[in-house]
């Protein structure tokens, strides 16, 4: 559900920041919001959610960066200003450049990559392939498949979607901790999905899952256990 205008402006921010377009594979141009913390302690690649653009997520973003790190938020493919033709590969690899960039840009410092909703498919893909050094989890998902036949149970979904996202497949090969974080009334990814994600996990790994009693899709961020959890895990 992507929005192509951006509105508020990306650049209507309070904190230090840089606008960026990356020439990605594909013929891609990614827009992208660099946000700059004064003593960062490591800097947060940040995959948004499927609705909206960066005109709405930068405030998330920002409210990241108040955790003492840089933070860049990516738009997707025909989200606000980022442009080019879509595939699920695509966008996996217009994420896996993005990272790459900024990790050349900011070599000694380490690197989180954090998803929201949607775009948990896209970060566990990204710390199953690349040495990063946290991954954060909110709201996400086992497989799209998963959700798709929560809403639509009638439907032959497998054959109707065009994509996957197989975190399921992906989240044993992540070598980095991870930290899933999810609430049990969440309306639009079931608590179910997220906790069948975490037993996909092997043993060996350093995966936690924090449930938010009563959170809600949109409202994590307003629980203290969400924020010191967060911040615990962000102190390295």
């Amino acid at each position: 559900m992507p929005s192509f205008r951006i509105d508020p402006p990306v650049m209507d921010m309070a904190c230090a920041h840089e606008e960026i377009f990356f020439d990605t594979p594909h013929q891609g141009k990614i827009h992208a919001l660099l946000l700059f913390a004064e003593q960062p302690r490591g800097i947060v690649f940040y995959l948004h959610g499927n609705t909206g653009n960066l005109g709405r997520w930068k405030f998330m973003a920002e409210e990241i960066s108040r955790y003492g790190f840089h933070v860049l938020a990516m738009d997707y493919r025909g989200y606000g200003n980022s442009k080019g033709n879509r595939s699920e590969k695509i966008m996996h690899d217009d994420a896996f450049h993005c990272c790459r960039e900024i990790q050349k840009r900011f070599p000694q410092l380490p690197v989180i990559v954090y998803g929201r909703s949607f775009g948990t498919g896209f970060a566990v893909n990204l710390a199953s392939k690349l040495p990063v050094n946290r991954l954060v989890l909110e709201t996400p998902f086992l497989h799209l498949l998963d959700v798709a036949k929560t809403y639509f149970p009638f439907l032959p979904m497998r054959v109707l979607l065009r994509y996957s996202f197989r975190s399921d497949q992906l989240i044993s090969k992540v070598n980095c901790p991870v930290l899933i974080l999810h609430g049990t009334k969440d309306r639009i990814v079931p608590y179910r999905s997220a906790l069948q994600l975490f037993h996909c996990a092997s043993k060996d790994q350093n995966v936690d899952m924090v449930t938010i009693p009563g959170g809600r899709h949109n409202n994590l961020n307003a629980y203290p256990l969400f924020v010191d959890t967060l911040r615990n895990f962000l102190r390295f």
